[in-house]
């Protein structure tokens, strides 16, 4: 039975149009080939997640880091789910229509057709007891543990519908490149700074006046450096802020290709062996789509 089918197969191959062949046979390799480089993708991700120390956000180095706390909103308009309406700090979702292919003896085939998929592109916060980082989730791979598929099959076509959900409070573990910069409302005081100062250099002898402490008609480094702080502390004084020195934590992708950005909602160990197991299921279908792409070319060749 087995010979059979094999006999079969070969003769079958034997027969098929030439270009149809390479097409067949470039698609089976392409997607070993692919499979073949998720396999170290996933394998490297895994590694990556082990090998990283965890980092709190107060004391982390700037570079790639490891944090990890809670998901939190940021201040403003609140984020929604567009599927079920949900509030949440990051989702995605995908709406499919199932489509006939093929109609074979009285018998159709069918096949779920992607229509829609989105997803969320705001910012978000990781919040530890050392402080909040600012989250961009743009180009991180996403893992999570909230995920819902439903269909609705009384509609024409049926659809199906999945949505993912990192929401408010949840867990949440991140790996990417952090970077530390000066807050919003500093950069906006150092503007207002830098205008004041233009504005007394419009009246130098003011200027010399209230700074010129050795009476030089110049100002010196030491003296301009108190007109400075002069500028900034009326500046604060009018704005009404505080002279702290706030600082604005960002995570984002790194530009280094090996520096994987992972995002997710499951604990780490969890997160480690689910990467695994990605690379595991991409180890056989590297082999699987490989070995057929080989047998192929043998068959037809007779090699």
């Amino acid at each position: 039975m087995f010979n059979d089918v094999i006999t079969a197969l070969t003769g079958n191959i034997l027969n098929l149009p030439i270009w149809f062949f390479w097409a067949l046979t470039a698609f089976l390799t392409g997607f070993s080939l692919n499979a073949f480089y998720r396999l170290f993708r996933w394998f490297q991700y895994a590694r990556l997640i082990e090998s990283v120390p965890t980092a709190k956000i107060r004391s982390a180095a700037q570079g790639y880091v490891e944090l990890s706390g809670i998901a939190k909103l940021m201040d403003g308009p609140i984020i929604v789910s567009p599927l079920t309406g949900k509030t949440c700090v990051w989702y995605s979702y995908i709406i499919e229509e199932k489509v006939d292919t093929s109609r074979r003896e009285g018998h159709f085939n069918s096949a779920w057709q992607i229509v829609d998929q989105g997803k969320s592109e705001e910012l978000f916060l990781l919040e530890d007891e050392t402080g909040r980082c600012v989250i961009d989730p743009d180009d991180a791979d996403v893992v999570i543990s909230h995920s819902k598929m439903w269909h609705k099959r009384h509609v024409n076509p049926p659809r199906r519908y999945s949505e993912q959900l990192i929401r408010d409070g949840d867990p949440l573990y991140a790996i990417g490149f952090f970077k530390t910069v000066a807050d919003i409302e500093q950069q906006q005081t150092r503007r207002q700074v830098a205008h004041l100062l233009r504005q007394w250099k419009q009246d130098p002898g003011l200027l010399l006046h209230r700074f010129d402490q050795d009476r030089n008609n110049q100002l010196d480094p030491d003296e301009w450096e108190k007109a400075r702080v002069a500028a900034e502390s009326d500046v604060r004084r009018e704005q009404g802020l505080k002279a702290s020195e706030e600082q604005l934590n960002v995570m984002m992708s790194s530009d280094v290709s090996d520096q994987a950005y992972i995002l997710s909602s499951e604990p780490e160990a969890v997160l480690i062996r689910q990467y695994r197991w990605r690379a595991l299921k991409s180890l056989g279908v590297f082999f699987v789509f490989g070995s057929v792409a080989v047998w192929l070319f043998n068959v037809r060749f007779g090699l």
